[in-house]
C-alpha cells in the first residue's frame, strides 16, 4: 500500500522551489505551478475494504484506489476496476458488481461504474451495461437506487433475455426493475418446442 498526502506534496514542492531559488546557477529557471487538486491525497494498491451497517456488509476489492480532495466534490477513483460483493444480514451474497473503472462521490454517496459493468442480484439475474450509477443513500421503497441511461441486457436464470434499450432504474435490492424502451427474447427449449415461462415477470415493468 502506497500513501501520498497533499501536505507532503506541498512540502516537497516548496523544498524544490527553495533549492532552485538558492542555487545561483538556476536564477533564470522558470517556476512550475502545481495543481494540488490533481494529485491524490491517498494512493493505495491491492485494496480490500469492508463497509457495514445494520442491514448489510459490503466488501470491495480494487487494484488501485485513489482519493482526491476536490474542494467542491471529494471523490474516489478506481482506474483499474472494482469488484463489489454485498452480504445481507444472514451473510448471504445478495449482490455483486464488476466494472472496469469506478468513481465514488463522498458527499452524494454515489457510485459511478464504467465499462463492462456486470451486476448479479440474489435471484441470479445478470445485468450487463456500459455504465451504472448506484445511489447508496436511496431508501428501500424507492426505484432510483440503481440506474443508467445506457442500453442494458438482463439475462434471467431461465435464459430469458430482456433488454432496456434506454436503460433502467431499480430499487436497492435490484429485484424490482423498470426498463425503458424494453424488449424481450424468449428462450425456446428445443426438446419440446415450447416457450419456457413468460417474458415479463411481476418484478419487471416495461416502458
Amino acid at each position: 500500500m502506497v500513501l501520498q498526502t497533499k501536505s507532503a506534496v506541498i512540502i516537497l514542492t516548496l523544498c524544490c522551489l527553495i533549492t532552485t531559488s538558492c542555487n545561483p546557477k538556476n536564477k533564470n529557471m522558470p517556476l512550475v505551478s502545481v495543481d494540488v487538486q490533481a494529485i491524490p491525497v491517498v494512493h493505495s494498491e491491492d485494496v480490500v475494504t469492508f463497509i457495514s451497517d445494520s442491514n448489510s456488509t459490503i466488501r470491495m476489492e480494487s487494484k488501485i484506489w485513489e482519493i482526491y480532495s476536490n474542494d467542491s466534490e471529494p471523490y474516489h477513483y478506481l482506474p483499474e476496476g472494482i469488484f463489489v460483493e454485498r452480504l445481507d444480514s444472514l451473510l448471504r451474497v445478495d449482490l455483486t458488481i464488476v466494472a472496469d473503472t469506478a468513481y465514488y462521490y463522498e458527499k452524494k454517496e454515489l457510485w459511478h461504474a464504467i465499462g463492462n459493468v456486470v451486476v448479479t442480484n440474489i435471484l441470479g439475474d445478470v445485468f450487463e451495461t456500459s455504465e451504472l450509477f448506484w445511489d447508496a443513500k436511496v431508501p428501500q421503497d424507492k426505484m432510483d437506487a440503481f440506474y443508467t441511461h445506457q442500453p442494458v441486457k438482463i439475462l434471467k436464470p431461465d435464459s430469458t433475455v430482456i433488454y432496456g434499450l434506454n436503460g433502467f432504474t431499480a430499487d436497492p435490492s435490484l429485484r424490482v426493475t423498470r426498463l425503458f424502451a424494453g424488449k424481450a427474447d424468449l428462450y425456446i427449449d428445443e426438446s419440446n418446442d415450447t416457450a419456457q415461462n413468460t417474458v415479463i415477470q411481476d418484478s419487471i415493468q416495461l416502458q
